[in-house]
Parts: C-alpha cells; structure tokens; sequence
C-alpha cells in the first residue's frame, strides 16, 4: 500500500510514562506509517509501556526521554543521533518533548521537519521567550479537536495559520463488531444473557469520572432493579493504584454488587463490544478515544457534553449528552438507552457511520503524509 516514492525517515516522539489514549495512538499511527512504507522509530522512554509494545509491533525505539533523563544529556544523544541519520521528519506526541527536540536539531544543523500533535489542553499561556524558541522551530502542529486547536491558538507562541485539525483515528478492521463473539465474552465475565451491561472504559485515573459512573449506577439500579450489569474495563495507570482501589471502595460503599472490574486489558475492543450501553463521564477529554472506539464496535454511548467530545457526539443523532460530573444527568441519558432498544440501535448505526466518515486511522494516516511531504 506503498503511497511514497522515497521512503521517509520519521522520527516519532513520545516521552509519556503513562499507557492510555495519547500513548496508543502514537504507537496505532507509527505502525500505519510503517505499513504505508516508511522508515520510522520511536523516541521514548525508558522502561515504558510505549517502549515494550512498540519493540513487540517490531519498531525500533530509542529510550531517551522521560522523568529520569537529563535534558542536557538526551539533548546530546539526540544531536548525535540526528547528524548520523537522514531524518525528514521528526513528529512529536508530547509538547514537553520540545525541550529536547529543538534544540537537538538546531544545535544539528538539521533541515528534518518538525511537527507536534497536542493531545491535551494547556492550562497556562506559553507564549514567554523560552516557549518562543521552542515554537519557533516547529513546522506545524497538529489539534485532535477544535477544542484544542483553540487552546493551541490561545495559549501558544505559533500563527494560527500552522495549527490544523487532525482528529485521532482508529483502525476500523480492529474494531469490527462482528469478529467479536460477544457470547462468549459476557460468559466469561459471568454475566448472564438477560442482564443489560453498561460500562466504561479506559485507564483509572481521576478526571475520567469513575466516581459519576458508580453514582449514576446506584441510581440505575433503583430504577431498574435486577435488569442490569455495570462493568468497568481497564485499570490504573503506574502509580495510581491507590485510586483504583478507592473506585473499588466506593462501588462496596454505594452497594454495586452487580459489577465486574476488569483490571487492565490488551484487548479492550473485545470487552467493549460486549457492552449494550457505554458511558463516558471524563471530566474534560481533549478528545476521547475510547468514544469513538465504542461507536466503531456500534455500542451505543452516552457521554458528558463538554470539550472534544462535542466534535464526536452529536446528540440525539450519533450518542447522547449528559451534564459532566452530574451522576443524575448521566443516569437520566443511559436510562434512555435502557429503555428503548430501537434507540440504541438506531443510535450505534449513526456512530459507526460517523467513525467511518471521519475517525479512521487510514485516512488520518494519509492526511499526515501529505503534510510531511509538504
């Protein structure tokens, strides 16, 4: 599927220690960029998830990044490694990486390309002379949602005329219901045929609203006694053990006996599809990956109106919207869906098409060839 006639050498970075949306889209993209033909690896850190994933897909890494690393010496490593490579693009996941980045290339002589997808908003203005240099150096930059190419816009030392929209994407062969037995999946979960699964997914952290979940399932289950199971799929991210066990906590507390935590998974698609109903309480999401994952597998999803989640939910068309942090809002929406099974479904229909449209990691793939080519 070879679209390039020279194949580019791309330099990916990410030196996030965490395993979640941001981490799986770098390395998701990285392998369609490897699959389209060209040379790429991953700069990392050490030790990370990132780092094991992306040497078992088969990509070279280079672990110079992370907490433990002294920026002086990556910065070294780094400009040594440039001028012994002919690198045309190095594409940056992390802003923080920049620190290392910029002045690796320029202290190289590099004429390589530099690009940054920001996956997260920016809470302080950066537009200060350190941010400036930094900035100055990148070719373009790379929003998942107009919510944060706004943020970019505002709090970032570019021209607006270099900052572009390019959601994240998913590879839709992955996330195909049908190749899902969803039997099987419940079965193994211990949860009967008869009950309807509602859930969330994603990694445990605070702001992704666990608390809500729990709280809006006490009020389903009043609503709806012995007609439903809840289901939280994945677990806690390194170091953050101590919430997930005060999520755990909390479901004993609000006595949810009727609910299965999963723990981390390396195959969430799979437990996903065996959902009737998701729900996506993150308190702020840039964007919200495990969304449209959701809408691909046609799980009918309700999720809290704010932010990026706004480019991906249109509601009453493609999920619905709740008030974010408000269990009673959130339990109001998925009572909708619980009630009415033409809804669901016309409502998962709508989402897949949407995915389809405008998600897929093939055509994300493609668009950011283009700008490499540029």
């Amino acid at each position: 599927m070879a679209e390039i006639q020279h194949k580019l050498n791309i330099l990916f970075s990410c030196g996030s220690g965490s395993w979640g949306g941001l981490e799986i889209i770098t390395l998701q993209t990285a392998l369609k960029l490897a699959d389209r033909g060209t040379n790429i690896r991953i700069l990392c850190a050490s030790g990370t998830k990132l780092e094991v994933e992306a040497q078992r897909s088969g990509l070279q890494t280079i672990p110079l990044l992370g907490k433990k690393s002294s920026i002086p010496s990556a910065i070294l490593k780094l400009k040594k490694l440039i001028k012994n490579s002919d690198i045309d693009v190095i594409h940056s996941h992390l802003s923080h990486d920049l620190w290392i980045l910029t002045p690796a290339l320029r202290y190289s002589n590099s004429q390589a390309k530099l690009f940054l997808t920001k996956h997260m908003e920016s809470g302080v203005e950066k537009k200060d002379m350190l941010h400036r240099y930094l900035y100055k150096r990148v070719n373009g930059i790379f929003a998942i949602s107009g919510f944060i190419k706004q943020n970019i816009i505002e709090t970032c030392p570019v021209s607006p005329e270099i900052v572009h929209l390019i959601p994240d994407g998913i590879d839709l062969e992955k996330f195909d219901a049908s190749k899902t037995d969803i039997k099987a999946v419940r079965k193994s979960l211990g949860i009967a045929e008869n009950l309807l699964l509602i859930g969330m997914a994603g990694r445990m952290t605070p702001g992704k609203g666990h608390e809500e979940f729990l709280e809006s399932a006490a009020i389903l289950n009043s609503e709806f006694p012995g007609r439903l199971h809840f289901c939280i799929i994945g677990g806690a991210s390194h170091g953050e053990d101590n919430y997930e066990a005060e999520i755990r906590s909390l479901a004993q507390k609000l006595q949810i006996g009727n609910i299965t935590f999963t723990g981390q998974t390396d195959e969430p698609a799979r437990l996903i599809a065996a959902l009737d109903i998701l729900s996506f309480p993150s308190h702020n999401e840039s964007f919200g990956l495990v969304l449209i994952e959701a809408m691909a597998l046609n799980v009918p999803a309700a999720a809290s109106g704010k932010s990026g989640v706004l480019d991906i939910v249109t509601d009453n068309e493609t999920g619905l919207l709740f008030e974010p942090r408000n269990a009673k809002s959130q339990a109001e929406a998925i009572s909708r869906l619980i009630n009415s099974s033409e809804l669901r479904k016309t409502l998962a229909q709508a989402a897949r098409k949407k995915v389809e449209a405008n998600f897929d990691l093939d055509i994300m793939t493609s668009k950011l060839l283009e700008f490499y080519k540029l």
